[in-house]
């Protein structure tokens, strides 16, 4: 497991945002699930098996994040495995991980088996009566290419091109669907009820600098004081390399400011533009080649801020100018 993905998941295994996460894609925002009512389950999990010389292997398994979910009498493995690059063999990755925790519920009951077992219970090494605690799974996808993997195990077969094979292999290999969750393209993001839904619409418009810069400034309050794990998690998110090697321990602050720390990323649209006025001959130099940028900058936030339909003195707030500046600004890319 990268390090990005490490910080993502001791963001995600805080319990209110891992039931606000199933909660808004199993059962459309309502509150069925409970922090409370989850609990961390092993994330390791092992079988043992034979090789081809009849040797016993032990072949281990590490999730990212599973907890037990208990509801009354119901009892479920709700599991997350997060995701930064497309898996082309996430179908078969996920059943692999589903069935060892399965065959570890079938361990486990054996060891408590009673005395007197029917030979059909000792040969299955599972009772008539026997019950297996479902697990539902969830790929937590947060790349910034859009997923083209397969969804299902049946996508990863070659089924020929013959109909009468290809009907004959849908219809007797069994499937295994995956639950992706690709949190850049989400709908409806009021489904969710925690931070989830800030930090999920913040990642939709990463890829343009203005557009997330802008959606920050509008959500200041909540980016001015950031907890040192949701700080770790958003520069694992951006993939920022200026806000990973930012030391933010030393700081020995509770709330993280990340409103200033992403300015390094508007202030590299700044160098842009100097690197544009050198290209372009300007012979001022790099003091005029860094105003130019500037300048160029602010006219490209100004406008888009502009068509979205914020007020005069939110893009003045932003950009750090006066009203009257803004005037200018505007006209000018008018």
């Amino acid at each position: 497991m990268g390090q990005a993905d490490v910080n993502v998941n001791l963001w995600l295994k805080d319990t209110k945002r891992f039931a606000d996460l199933f909660n808004a894609i199993l059962f459309q925002g309502k509150a069925v699930i409970l922090p409370e009512n989850l609990h961390p389950s092993p994330e390791t999990t092992a079988v043992s098996l034979q090789d081809a010389q009849g040797k016993n292997v032990v072949k281990k398994q590490y999730r990212d994040i599973i907890m037990n979910w208990q509801d009354q009498a119901v009892l479920m493995l709700l599991a997350v495995e997060s995701q930064t690059a497309i898996h082309y063999a996430a179908p078969l990755k996920v059943m692999l991980y589903d069935s060892m925790e399965y065959a570890e519920q079938v361990r486990v009951k054996w060891k408590e088996r009673p005395p007197r077992l029917s030979s059909a219970e000792f040969l299955s090494r599972f009772q008539k009566n026997d019950k297996l605690i479902p697990v539902i799974t969830l790929i937590f996808y947060y790349g910034t290419e859009e997923w083209d993997g397969p969804l299902e195990l049946h996508q990863m077969f070659d089924l020929g091109t013959e109909k009468k094979h290809a009907e004959l292999m849908k219809k007797y290999p069994p499937n295994y669907h995956i639950n992706l969750v690709d949190v850049r393209r989400l709908k409806n993001l009021e489904s969710f009820q925690s931070d989830l839904q800030i930090i999920f619409g913040m990642l939709q418009c990463s890829q343009d600098k203005y557009a997330l810069r802008t959606y920050v400034a509008s959500h200041k309050d909540y980016f001015q004081k950031l907890d040192l794990e949701t700080y770790h998690a958003l520069a694992a998110f951006l993939n920022s390399r200026q806000l990973m090697e930012i030391n933010v321990e030393k700081e020995e602050k509770e709330e993280l400011d990340m409103c200033k720390a992403l300015e390094d990323i508007y202030n590299d649209g700044v160098q842009d533009g100097m690197e544009q006025g050198r290209r372009s001959g300007i012979a001022e130099g790099e003091a005029h080649g860094k105003e130019l940028g500037i300048a160029s900058q602010k006219k490209e936030v100004a406008l888009q801020m502009q068509k979205l339909g914020y007020p005069l003195d939110a893009i003045a707030a932003v950009l750090m100018e006066s009203l009257d500046s803004v005037h200018k600004i505007l006209a000018v890319v008018g």
